[in-house]
């Protein structure tokens, strides 16, 4: 499975693509971009299967982002995972109203993400 992680501090980013390569995704697989348009970028070149992306960023908005994913053409049905320290019902309600496939709470665990995969990638 191809992911791709859009998250602009290197910590985070290193820490979620160690739980994804302990789940078994190698780190060839998984992909780091610091913002909206290294991650537009990414995805006209390569096909991912799951995305996800930092509502904590001061760096790229995360909601626009989503919604040149979901209106793009391949990538439009890409299943993504928003993730935030700040867990207010704003942000949860603003990722899944821009077509998220879920969200989750940082810092997360294994079983967090694992189980995020899982739901987002249900359908496809």
């Amino acid at each position: 499975m191809k992911i791709l992680v859009v998250e602009s501090d290197t910590g985070r980013q290193r820490q979620l693509r160690t739980i994804l390569t302990s789940l078994g995704h190698k780190s060839a697989e998984t992909e780091n971009a610091s913002d909206n348009s290294a991650a537009i970028k990414m995805l006209r070149k390569k096909r991912f299967d799951c995305c996800f992306i930092s509502m904590s960023s001061e760096q790229f908005d995360p909601i626009e982002l989503l919604g040149s994913i979901r209106t793009g053409g391949s990538s439009r049905n890409l299943p993504v995972v928003m993730y935030s320290a700040d867990v207010t019902k704003e942000n949860v309600i603003a990722s899944h109203e821009a077509g998220s496939n879920g969200f989750i709470t940082y810092p997360f665990s294994v079983s967090d993400v694992e189980e995020s995969i899982r739901k987002a990638t249900v359908d496809m």
